[in-house]
């Protein structure tokens, strides 16, 4: 049942149980995608009919995948029900992790890939959330759950290196279905139940083409895909060029991410209250894009300089997690929960083309021109997510001015 709003009061114990289920069950399936990405491309030499092109299918595919079924999962789950269309997901990405933990072959790991990603529940996730919080609590909510894409990468960075020395790519797929079940654990044993109603406008496509034609839903659904973009585009080059610039091992990155993760977490604190507060959304996007140019921005200009790197990395990171919580939020307000799924759906299509576009453009770029080309690609989609962000403010005040 949505939770009802109780305006200047705390999160519930309900809301933050669901919040902290829903949290962990996102974090576990993105950890157990991303831990594979840094591990893929080491086994070629051991998968038949392995090659560099394949390899990089293999690391990218599951993002394709997700895109294109989060808004069947997400309109699924008005007509269902949100746990049936979660247990099914999970259920999907358990499977993918065992055939890739027991494949030889480079068809079966690619295969393993796809189904991982086809268990698409973040659209319902996100939904769930919206049901299961008060409107004013749903900024801390989503950030809560938004901010653990970058935690789960960071993880999958630090931890898939780790286990591939232990068990090879067997070992790593085996430790994303056991994360697989942790998931499962969590969605019974921390989220409440919800209610929708299915089947009701969820069954009248006129109704869900009017709500996808608002205009505050396309601006959220633009800002969400030009910020995964610049995440995208960073998976291929930030961690290479730690390696490069910083001189650290590659089984040391994490002492470089965990840093810059914490400090750009503590850093979002503050403008997140104030985002809560006054509902200012559009203007904190505004002020994210900006964080994200001016941190690729410092990147691209002064390789070489710990400190500039460092700081750069933060100012981009901080920007990151401070968009990735407001966008959720204000999604969540463009619709009721008849059609949030639904909604969540097409805004989840954005979120994964953004990072699959993003990596496969940066990998092209980099090929081309070179890490600083791709650095400022990135600045330059930052810049862009600030004009966009400049316009969805624009388009809010009219409507509030109509409205009053």
């Amino acid at each position: 049942m949505a939770a009802k709003e109780r305006p200047g009061m705390r999160m519930s114990r309900g809301e933050r149980r669901a919040v902290m289920g829903l949290s962990a069950i996102y974090v576990a399936r993105m950890l157990g995608l991303f831990m594979l990405m840094p591990v893929l491309a080491l086994d070629g030499n051991r998968l038949h009919g392995a090659t560099p092109f394949l390899l990089g299918l293999a690391v990218g595919i599951y993002g394709l995948a997700q895109a294109l079924l989060q808004f069947p999962f997400g309109y699924a789950s008005d007509r269902f029900g949100r746990k049936p269309v979660v247990s099914l997901g999970l259920a999907l990405f358990i499977g993918g992790s065992l055939l890739g933990a027991f494949s030889d072959s480079m068809t079966g790991v690619i295969v393993a890939r796809v189904l991982q990603g086809a268990g698409a529940v973040s659209a319902v996730l996100l939904a769930m959330a919206g049901d299961l919080t008060a409107e004013a609590h749903r900024t801390k909510a989503m950030a809560a759950i938004g901010g653990s894409i970058s935690l789960a990468y960071v993880l999958g960075v630090a931890l898939g290196p780790l286990i591939y020395g232990v068990g090879g790519l067997r070992g790593t797929f085996l430790g994303a279905a056991a994360l697989g079940v942790v998931a499962l654990w969590a969605l019974f044993r921390w989220v409440p139940p919800v209610e929708t109603e299915k089947g009701s406008a969820a069954g009248d496509w006129r109704s869900v083409l009017r709500v996808l034609a608002r205009m505050p839903v396309i601006t959220v659904s633009v800002g969400i895909f030009l910020l995964q973009l610049t995440l995208g585009a960073s998976f291929v080059v930030l961690s290479p060029e730690f390696v490069r610039v910083l001189h650290v091992p590659t089984s040391r990155l994490w002492l470089v991410y965990v840093p810059v993760m914490v400090v750009a977490g503590a850093l979002m604190v503050y403008p997140v209250i104030v985002a809560e507060r006054h509902k200012r959304h559009l203007v904190m996007l505004a002020a994210s894009g900006l964080l994200i140019f001016a941190g690729a921005g410092a990147v691209a200009a002064w390789p070489g300089h710990f400190w500039l790197v460092m700081v750069a990395s933060t100012a981009f990171f901080t920007g990151y997690n401070l968009a990735s919580a407001l966008l959720p939020s204000m999604m969540s307000r463009t619709t009721g929960p008849e059609l949030r799924g639904t909604v969540s759906g097409v805004y989840s299509v954005f979120q994964f083309m953004g990072i699959f576009i993003g990596a496969a453009v940066g990998g092209w770029e980099l090929s081309r021109i070179g890490a600083r080309g791709v650095f400022w690609m990135v600045a330059a989609v930052g810049f862009l997510l600030v004009a966009e962000s400049v316009s969805g403010l624009f388009v809010h005040g009219r409507q509030s001015r109509a409205s009053s």
